[in-house]
Order: structure tokens, then sequence, then C-alpha cells
């Protein structure tokens, strides 16, 4: 007998339908042979008639939840001020408790029946009770905080069999961001929204809009931590599919942002129209040549507004299967922080493949770039460059050599020059220099690579000067990790006109044996001349930079030695890399994996630079357990020493721990914590402690091993 959940009238009842066979009934009221097959014939020729037993509200899993929840979190800031005759100390300490008792359910179903409305929905309820103290330098405080708290996640999709399709969304989740070295955050996040879809394959299109808000907050309500990030976007896409060689997309965005960081007054409003137009054309022999064609307008108003307007067209030609030319020109303005570039490009290239192991490419191109009260520069140059690989009897050698040459004229030398969104990539223990010297240091604005953050100055890095150039480090308890690519605005000083002329060779050869050894050899050299009316100008950059090394790999393990020398005119240096990664052990019921590297680096020291040695290594081991079929164990840690001459000792550690035991509905885990970040002047370490049950009890469906 199946049985079906009907909400009716505010209240959940459930209706019984009887199996047209095999059911039990009076003798009277048994249906016979014959009415079934008809009825089956009515069923099959209609596909409707199933669905005329629509239920307002059908349940395919319901499941309700209980939860307790506890925690503990301390955290020790020890700080060091003032010279070493005059030299205070600060300690501090906070605590925090939290207890929170939760009651919720989950459950997938449909309204009105499987074609009109499909959901998902969970939701959480409960009372929370917490206790906060602090001690140490400054004012103590202590209070106690008690409310409630409220979680859903629900997904709604109408009509997903029609033409015309949408969604909607509504979600409010708390959670945990863990960070290398220090305490993790609570993260607390809504996210509205929805969409309508159009399924057609001429004009398929999409309008979709979400509203978020995020909130990051310590555990231990240290206000530097916390952060606010408000977003509302609305987009529209549409693809007209002309034929199936023949595409033109159409992209429109609005994006409102709103960031907000603690321990400063700075605030981030950012408004946004986005449009994009892309146009393809597909032709010759199977539609491997193409024409495409781009459109992109960009208009930000508010802090950090960016404004960009970009057209280009790229024609490729497959002449060969092994010849291919490309053809590409393009116009770009870019406005920001009230410096506006104008930039046309051109450039053709040449691609050729010889058989499956050389591939050579060839390009020239030419650029003029202008801006609006700043200094205006002209370049050129072009790009060889092959790439070939074959096998032998010892495994497969491959390398790649390149050749690129540039000439840059410049000129109204007696402005500023503007340089918008340059990449730059931090790697402990070396600095970030920025391409351009004599740089507007108030000027610098540094963003992610995805322009969702910004970058405050003293608190997630700092700037100091190499001579004429500018260093950028990134602050080992800020916000930017080791090894982030990010995007650097500046202004900088030109005081005369001055040509540039660069030539840069890069190769790399590498066998690698079939036994797992590896060798191999890369050098970079690079020749910057410039011609400088004036003195103070430009000043040219010369790199002779060689890696000489091999790795080893082999099932369980590999390990990796490398040795580096960087002759470069800002901060020359040699290096020695080693790495190494191993399993342990590797069974059903445990894997115990470990990894390591080290590198020590010995700098010349030039200019306002002083010699000096630094050495950074990193150790990780990662266990995973199974100690009973329902009962898992999880531990990680994470090690960093790194002593430099300059900027002294640093000790990091990151400890974390997991158990949870598994027995049908019944779940208990417990979560533990440990961070230390020691800096020359400075110790903050903390510990956290988690205790999580739930009891889930099913309703409708649902099943637990």
């Amino acid at each position: 007998m199946a049985r079906t959940a009907i909400l009716t009238g505010g209240m959940l009842g459930l209706v019984c339908l009887s199996s047209p066979a095999g059911a039990a009934g009076p003798p009277d009221t048994q249906p016979t042979t014959q009415p079934t097959v008809q009825a089956d014939a009515v069923a099959a020729s209609d596909p409707t008639a199933e669905d005329r037993h629509w239920q307002l509200l059908s349940l395919r899993t319901l499941m309700l939840e209980l939860g307790f929840e506890a925690a503990y979190d301390e955290q020790r800031v020890r700080s060091t001020t003032g010279d070493p005759r005059a030299r205070r100390t600060f300690h501090q300490t906070r605590r925090t408790q939290r207890f929170e008792e939760t009651a919720g359910f989950e459950a997938e179903g449909a309204f009105f029946g499987e074609q009109w409305v499909q959901f998902n929905a969970a939701a959480r309820w409960g009372l929370s009770q917490e206790r906060h103290r602090q001690s140490g330098w400054g004012l103590d405080d202590s209070s106690d905080p008690h409310g409630q708290l409220l979680e859903y996640d629900a997904d709604f999709t109408f009509f997903p069999r029609g033409r015309l399709s949408g969604s909607a969304f509504a979600q409010r989740q708390t959670d945990r961001v863990p960070r290398t070295f220090l305490p993790s955050l609570d993260r607390s996040r809504e996210r509205y929204g929805g969409g309508l879809y159009l399924s057609d394959p001429k004009l398929p299109m999409r309008l979709t809009f979400e509203h978020s808000w995020d909130e990051l907050d310590s555990r231990t309500r240290d206000l530097r931590d916390d952060e606010r990030r408000g977003r509302n976007q609305l987009r529209y896409e549409a693809t007209w599919q002309i034929d199936t060689q023949h595409a033109l997309r159409l992209e429109y965005e609005y994006d409102d942002r709103r960031e907000e960081y603690a321990g400063s007054r700075t605030r981030f409003d950012t408004r946004r129209h986005y449009l994009t137009l892309n146009h393809t054309l597909r032709f010759g022999d199977r539609g491997r040549s193409s024409w495409e064609n781009l459109f992109r307008l960009q208009e930000e108003s508010g802090d950090l507004a960016r404004d960009n307007l970009e057209a280009a067209s790229r024609l490729r030609l497959q002449h060969t299967d092994a010849l291919a030319s490309d053809y590409r020109v393009q116009f770009l303005r870019d406005s920001f922080q009230g410096l506006t570039t104008e930039t046309w490009r051109g450039e053709v290239g040449l691609t050729h493949r010889l058989g499956s192991w050389l591939t050579t490419t060839a390009q020239v191109y030419a650029l003029n770039q202008s801006a609006e009260q700043h200094a205006d520069w002209v370049e050129w140059g072009g790009q060889i460059s092959a790439s070939a690989g074959w096998d032998n009897r010892w495994g497969r050698l491959s390398s790649n050599l390149s050749y690129n040459h540039a000439s840059t004229d410049t000129r109204h030398g007696t402005r500023r020059g503007v340089v918008i969104g340059e990449s730059v990539t931090f790697r402990d223990p070396l600095p970030a220099y920025i391409v351009h010297t004599d740089v507007d240091l108030a000027s610098i604005v540094v963003i992610d690579e995805a322009r969702t953050r910004t970058y405050l100055p003293g608190r997630d890095y700092v700037t100091s000067r190499a001579g004429s150039y500018t260093a950028l480090r990134r602050v080992a308890s800020g916000a930017i990790p080791d090894r982030a690519t990010v995007l650097v605005s500046y202004t900088y000083r030109v005081s005369g006109d001055y040509d540039l002329r660069r030539d840069r060779v890069d190769f790399r050869v590498q066998q690698a044996f079939r036994g797992g050894l590896t060798p191999y050899y890369a050098a970079s050299f690079q020749c910057e001349d410039v011609d400088r009316p004036t003195r103070g100008a430009f000043r040219g950059r010369d790199v002779n930079r060689h890696r000489l090394g091999a790795t080893y790999r082999r099932p369980r393990w590999s390990a990796g030695l490398e040795y580096e020398y960087n002759e470069d005119d800002i901060d020359p240096y040699q290096a020695i890399h080693a790495n190494g990664d191993v399993v342990f052990w590797q069974k059903a019921a445990h894997q115990l994996d470990g990894k390591a590297s080290a590198s020590q680096f010995w700098f010349k020291g030039l200019d306002d630079l002083t010699e000096r040695d630094a050495l950074i290594c990193d150790l990780g081991l990662t266990y995973r357990h199974v100690l009973a079929r329902y009962l898992n164990l999880d531990l990680s840690a994470l090690y960093r020493y790194e002593d430099d001459q300059l900027y002294g000792i640093t000790h990091g550690a990151d400890l974390t721990g997991a158990l949870e035991w598994r027995i049908g509905y019944f779940s208990l885990r417990f979560e533990a914590e440990y961070d230390l970040l020691r800096l020359p002047g400075s110790r903050d370490q903390a510990m956290s402690f988690w205790i999580k049950l739930k009891r889930e009890i099913p309703v409708v469906g649902g099943t637990r091993p």
C-alpha cells in the first residue's frame, strides 16, 4: 500500500491509494484482471493519467535531527616593544566557552508533483549560551551573552521538465575558516536568490540574482580579524546559436559590493556594470579556422573603482594539419584611481608542428599606450619559441627554448608613469619586487587575483626600498598566504624620456628516466639596455638565473634537490632547495603521509640591501586511521621554521585532530586545534576544542549503514 503525504489547510495527513492488482480487500470490491489491463492501457496511452492523483506535498525523505555542541577557545598573545634598554612586554589572554542545543530537519520532495516544483530543504534551530573572559594588558572584560541560532538551506526548482524553468534558494549557515598557524575564524553566511532559465536550441537564456553577506569573526573576539562582506549580483546571459559554426553570446552583470575590515577604519564600496559581447564564426576544414570578436565594457563607481573598455578581433587560420596563423588587433581603455590609459595593440603569430615531437611558435607585436596627464610609451617586439619532446630507450627527453625581444620608447618623461594590475607573486623569504623604479609608495593598491579583496598596508604587507626599486613583503600574520599572486596598481616617477631594449632567453631541458629519476636544467638570461638622456631615468635590469636539480619519484615516495643561482641587478642570491614526500604506511585501516621542504638562501646585498642568509623549513604529517568500523581518526600537523638574519626567527605550528564515531543515525565528533605563530617581538598561540553530538530520526525514507 503506497502512502503519500498531503498537506491540506495547514494539516499534514496521509492518504492510502490502493494498488490496481494484488491489493487485499473485500471479495465484492476485488478488481478483476480485465479492468486492470484496461487501466494499464489507458495509463500507457495517456502519460498524464498518473499525474491526475497529484498531491500538494509529496516527500521522498524526511529526517529529524537533535544536536548538541560545546566549544572552548583560548588565545594568549604576548608582544614586546621598545629598545633593549627600555623594553616592555604585554600579555593578554582571551577565553571563550560556548554551548548549543539544536533541533532540525532535512526534507526532499515535490509540490504538486515532480513536474511542477522539486525541493531540498534543511533547517536547524537552537539555543546558545556563551561566556567570554579577557585579562591582561588593557581593560579586563567579561560577558555572558545568550541567544538563539537559526540555520537553513533550501533549494527549489520550478518546472524542471519545461522549456522555461526557474529556481530559488535561501541559505544561512555557520562554519569555520581554517588559517595556517593562526586560529580559525567563525564564518556566518547568508545567500538568497533565484533564476529563470529558457532552454531553447537557438536562443538559450539565463537570468539570475544573488544576495550574499559573509561575516568573519575571531572566536576569541580579536577585532583585528573581523570582516564584513556583502554582495548583490544580477546576471543575464544569452547565446544566439545562429548555426553549428556561428554563435553570438551576450553577458551582462550588475555587482554591488561592500567590504569592511576591523582593526582599521578602511571600508570599500563598489558598484559595477559589466557587459560582454562575444562573436565566434568557425569555418574551413572541419571548422578549425575561426574568427572571434570581443567587446567588453566595465563601469564602476565607488571606492577603488576601475573602468574598462575593450574591443578586440582575432582571426585564426588553420592552413594545414601542421601550420596555423593568428592575427589579432585590440583597443583597451583602462581607468583606475583617477589614472587613465589607452592602448592599441596588434600582433601576428605563426605555429608549426613537426610530427608529435616539435612545436615552433613565432610572434611579432606592436602597441601604443597613451596616458592622460602621464607618460606615454610605444613598444614593439617579438617572440620565437620551440618545444620538443621525444621518447628514447631511457625514457623521455623534453626541452623548451624561447627568445623575447621588446623595444620601448617613452615620451613626456616629465610626467608620471602609471601601471594598472601588475601581477606579483609572494614567495617566502623572497621579497616581491615591482617592475618599475621610483614608485610612489602612497599610490600602491594591492588586491587579490579575483578582485574580491583589498589588502591593507602595514597589516597584510609592508613596502621597502631596494635602491630605486620597491619591494613588497607579506606580513606573516596578515591575510596574504605564502605563494599567493596579487595585482598591484601604482604610479612611478619618470625623470626624462628614455628608450629601453630588452632581450630575454629562457631554456629548460629534462630527461625523465623510466626508473623515476628526472634531472633538469633551466636558465634565464635577460639584458636591458637603456638610453637615458638625463640622470635618474629608468634603470635597466639584467638577470642571469640558473637552476640545476633532479627529482626522484617512486610509488610511495619522492624527493627533489635543486641549486639556484640568481645574479640579479636588484637582489642577487644563491639557494639550495630540497623537498620530499613519503607514504610511511598505507593499509586498509590506516595511512600516514609526510612531507618536508627546506631552502637555504645566501643574499649578496646591493644598494640599500644588507648581505644576509635565510633558512626556511616546512614539515607536515597527515594520519588517517579507521579504529573500528564506525570510528575514524584524522590527525594533521604542520611546522615552519624561518631564520632570516634581517627579519629574525619565525616559528609556526598548526595541529588539528578529529575523532568521529558514527553508528546508524547517531554521530559523535570531537575536534581539537592548536596554532602557534611566534615572530620577533610577539607570540600568538591559541587552542580550540569542539564536541558535536547529533541524532537523526528518520520519518520518511532515509537509510544509514
